[in-house]
């Protein structure tokens, strides 16, 4: 019977749990005939009686289940040589987290007992097929999905119990204080390149979003194990997010000296002009220097056409809509640019993230 959950410690891998485990057996030397109801049942203290010593085979610390705060010492016995005897207490034993799905993550964990004394004329059988839960108390944390009892045969012949749970965690509390606010600022992050660059405050902020990230990740280094088999799929989009965090500073800084530029008077380079003017087609950016021309109107420079009045004439193509560009274009166009293309690694990554948890969830 299973009292309680009273920790399940995912980084030291060990469950402690309250039980009572109900032994029964048959004793041919203590039967009497019962003339009444009265003369039907009776205790003796467990030291004058035949007792098994049932251990653990998986424990985490001590191997006894029995502990100092067990209250019943005494066995029951029947007039028909039925005898019962119940072993109450806190025990911990090893069990191996499964935190790839972490917060929404489920565990099964066991809890195997043995005879100590390894006779294989000692043969364990469990009255049924689930763990009693019927003075089971509800663990704030976690919550018990199944439970089961299988009969194994370890060291040769000798039979053990393995009470096996299913339970899962409450997802909620970490939903709202830890996936929820790692997506919103994965979704500010990428605003940095909307904030006007003369405000100033694009390095702070940028970097302030970066400094959270690292914070999440050592949070999450306390609670998981150093050790994942699988990795922690939430640790997996974090790390993501925090790789972003970092290239999203390194632009940033690259956009502020785009705009530096302006103000040391540098000349625009023509790929930067040619970069521009292309991004802001794609993107629909509107330059006050530039005309309107479409990228299929372009023509080339210095085109050469045909001679007239027996000579040849060189004319000069039209300038190309991009040359009066400037610095200040060219960081729009960078910054929307990486606007854009931020958003969309974000939108993929949450999603796919999501996407992995309901397909292992369903």
């Amino acid at each position: 019977m299973l009292n309680s959950i009273q920790n399940f410690n995912v980084k030291t891998r060990t469950l402690k749990t309250s039980i009572a485990l109900n032994l029964v057996w048959k004793d041919d030397f203590i039967q009497w005939e019962a003339l009444d109801d009265h003369m039907k049942v009776f205790q003796l203290p467990k030291s004058q009686v035949w007792t098994p010593t049932m251990i653990l085979h998986n424990p985490a610390e001590g191997f006894e289940i029995t502990t100092e705060s067990n209250s019943i010492d005494k066995t029951q016995h029947f007039f028909n040589g039925t005898v019962n005897y119940v072993i109450t207490g806190s025990i911990l034993t090893v069990c191996k987290p499964d935190i790839f799905l972490y917060p929404m993550d489920s565990h099964t964990c066991d809890i195997q007992v043995i005879n100590s004394h390894y006779q294989e004329n000692i043969v364990l059988k469990s009255l049924r097929n689930k763990i009693g839960l019927d003075h089971y108390t509800e663990h704030p944390e976690w919550v018990i999905t199944g439970t089961n009892v299988s009969t194994n045969l370890v060291h040769g012949n000798i039979t053990e119990l393995a009470f096996i749970i299913h339970f899962s965690r409450k997802p909620e509390f970490h939903m709202v204080n830890v996936l929820l606010p790692i997506t919103f600022l994965s979704a500010l992050n990428v605003l940095v390149f909307v904030l006007p660059h003369h405000s100033g405050e694009r390095i702070s902020y940028s970097i302030t979003i970066l400094l959270t990230f690292v914070v999440f990740m050592n949070a999450m280094a306390d609670e998981l194990p150093p050790i994942g088999d699988p990795v922690c799929l939430l640790n997996i989009y974090i790390t993501i997010q925090m790789t972003m965090s970092s290239s999203i500073v390194v632009f940033t800084i690259a956009s502020l000296s785009l705009y530096d530029n302006e103000d040391k008077g540098k000349p625009v380079p023509l790929r930067w002009k040619i970069f521009a003017y292309y991004v802001g087609n794609i993107l629909c950016l509107k330059f006050k220097n530039a005309q309107e021309f479409e990228i299929k109107d372009i023509p080339k420079i210095n085109e050469v056409y045909p001679f007239e009045d027996d000579c040849d004439v060189i004319q000069d193509s039209p300038a190309p809509p991009y040359v009066d560009l400037g610095w200040k274009d060219v960081g729009h166009a960078y910054d929307k640019c990486f606007f854009v293309l931020s958003s969309v690694i974000l939108i993929t990554n949450t999603a796919t993230y999501f996407l992995c948890i309901s397909l292992h969830l369903t």
